[in-house]
């Protein structure tokens, strides 16, 4: 078991790498007296704001740029005091209106309570309560709104993913609102195991209605995808389920507190080892890995002291803007003494960058990694203007910089797009370099981003709480689940896209196209169906970097048009 340690950024240092990025230090707000009834409005025209801001699974230092600024400027600001007491060292809130006791009511929005409501055992109150708790909430921020102040919701992770807290757009939607992404516990999961997992599922052992695709069983058919499950809260029912539908050997993690300095913890064993004994595992805080990705998982490892006392760091930069940059990505930066960067990576940050050493031509080196070049095709054996055999000797020049410079005892980092570890080009070299030191500091992806450009859970369709991301090589093998998917398009024929997916979701299931998503002033939402879609977007228009969403849960997203949605939009 490996343990991660990270100490989270004092606040003095989160302001200078503000300073960096936007030239401000931070903004001091006076604090704002909470609302009265005589000055209510019930006028539709707002000159406040709702911003529900994802602010990570774990430590202050976790949250991006994008959130600070949003929680700065704001008067009012919605959290726990444990919260709260997690963000002193990055946010200073002691000047600001908090308002506690409104987390977690979610359970019966939008539904009429039945005479004979049997609670979940997960739940505080009645139906009744939640609807009147939800009516107050809704009735405090279009308070604060109408009286021209900026309020936030901070929610946990990323609130689009399991999270409780994505109903008060849906509530709000006459207001301006917006949902600013965060890192998700499985983006930091994924970086405490240092495992590249490919197409993922991402679930939760709720027992399925019988007429769903999605429940656990029938979701680990699939070999070459890592299932991972939230909440799997009773771990013993849950691994009984598991041993049941994988072979006993199938690799799995168990991430406990993932992005929580000094409570991180990470376990890998097979599905067989973990039913036989899940004893000292905390289902509540934890997250389950299942699948052959785990195989190549390098948390476990030891770093060879003979390598050197320095160390090598895969940072995720997150897409979009530089604001959706973590504050300990940022960090480690500022720590660094050799850069590895795309030049638009470099382009992007070279306010941070700036005085350092920064060496770029090694970004994109994925292809033929640990491959015979003897085995490729011939008409496959040139990629992006390289031949396998240099792209071998591209890997292994890079290789040796970077051991190179640890053995001097320097910091190395290599920045990637997104989250590194979610189809990232650089994810091989935490592979290649297992005999260092290394460490993946966790990205925002472009899901974590599209997600909140939709303003809807991913996870909280009317069919399924599942969601799945895969790619156009797995896109066929995937949908016939008829899960949410999400799917990472990189180029592909978007009419096969289309064709693939119609063969197995109705013409009239809800889908989405996000293009830019992170850029403040670029980012594009087409809403539609599977059946109009086509007709909506120019594929002549689309970028590289544009997501595919299909799934019931669109319906829920505020921005949709209430009126016939099929043809509100095009690109």
């Amino acid at each position: 078991m490996k343990k991660q340690n990270k100490q989270t950024s004092s606040l003095q240092v989160a302001s200078l790498l503000l300073v960096l990025l936007w030239g401000t230090v931070c903004i001091p707000c006076n604090a704002a007296a909470r609302p009265t009834a005589a000055t209510a409005t019930t006028s539709h025209k707002q000159a406040g704001s709702f911003k529900v801001v994802g602010i990570g699974p774990g430590n202050g230092d976790l949250l991006t740029l994008r959130a600070v600024k949003a929680i700065q400027e704001a008067e009012v600001v919605v959290c726990s005091a444990h919260t709260k007491k997690a963000l002193a060292t990055t946010v200073d809130l002691s000047q600001k209106e908090i308002i506690d006791g409104y987390s977690v009511l979610f359970w019966h929005y939008g539904t009429k309570c039945g005479k004979d409501e049997v609670k979940n055992f997960k739940q505080r109150m009645t139906c009744e309560e939640y609807h009147a708790k939800q009516a107050d909430f809704a009735h405090i921020v279009r308070k604060a709104s109408a009286q021209g102040k900026d309020v936030v919701m901070l929610s946990s992770g990323d609130p689009t993913i399991y999270g409780p807290d994505v109903w008060t757009l849906q509530e709000l939607s006459e207001l301006e609102t917006e949902l600013i992404p965060g890192l998700s516990a499985f983006n930091a999961a994924n970086a405490a195991l240092e495992a590249s997992l490919g197409e993922v599922i991402i679930t939760a052992p709720f027992i399925s209605r019988q007429e769903n695709h999605d429940t656990l069983e029938q979701l680990a058919g699939h070999e070459k995808a890592t299932m991972v499950i939230f909440m799997p809260w009773d771990m013993e029912k849950t691994f009984a389920r598991l041993v049941n539908s994988y072979p006993t050997d199938t690799p799995a993690a168990v991430v406990s507190n993932a992005g929580v300095a000094g409570k991180e913890q990470a376990v890998l064993g097979t599905v067989g080892s973990f039913s036989a004994d899940s004893s000292g595992l905390d289902g509540s805080r934890s997250i389950i890995y299942v699948g052959k990705r785990l195989e190549q998982a390098q948390f476990s490892k030891k770093a060879d002291t003979k390598a050197g006392t320095g160390k090598y760091y895969l940072v995720g930069m997150g897409p979009g803007d530089p604001d959706l940059t973590t504050i300990r990505a940022l960090k480690v930066i500022e720590e660094a003494d050799l850069i590895f960067s795309s030049d638009k990576l470099k382009e992007k940050f070279s306010e941070v960058l700036a005085g350092k050493e920064v060496i770029s031509g090694y970004h994109r080196l994925f292809p033929y990694y640990a491959k015979s070049c003897s085995n490729t095709e011939d008409d496959d054996k040139r990629k992006n203007g390289l031949t396998c055999e240099d792209y071998h000797q591209k890997q292994e020049d890079l290789a040796t910089k970077i051991r190179k410079a640890v053995a001097e005892g320097k910091t190395v980092a290599m920045l990637d797009n997104g989250d590194p570890l979610v189809y990232g080009p650089c994810s091989w070299s935490i592979t290649e370099l297992n005999d260092l030191n290394t460490e993946v500091v966790p990205g925002v992806s472009c899901f974590n981003t599209s997600n909140a450009a939709l303003k809807a859970a991913v996870t909280a369709g009317t069919k399924t709480h599942s969601v799945i991301l895969a790619s156009g090589w797995t896109v066929d093998e995937m949908a016939r689940h008829q899960s949410a998917m999400v799917l990472f398009t990189m180029r592909n024929d978007f009419k096969k896209f289309i064709d693939t997916l119609t063969k197995y979701y109705s013409p009239d299931t809800p889908a989405a196209v996000v293009v830019r998503a992170g850029y403040a002033q670029d980012e594009q939402v087409v809403h539609g169906t599977l059946g109009t879609l086509l007709n909506q977007v120019d594929k002549k228009k689309l970028p590289f970097e544009y997501m595919l969403y299909v799934g019931d849960f669109l319906k829920k997203s505020p921005d949709r048009a209430p009126t016939n949605p099929t043809v509100s939009q095009s690109l």
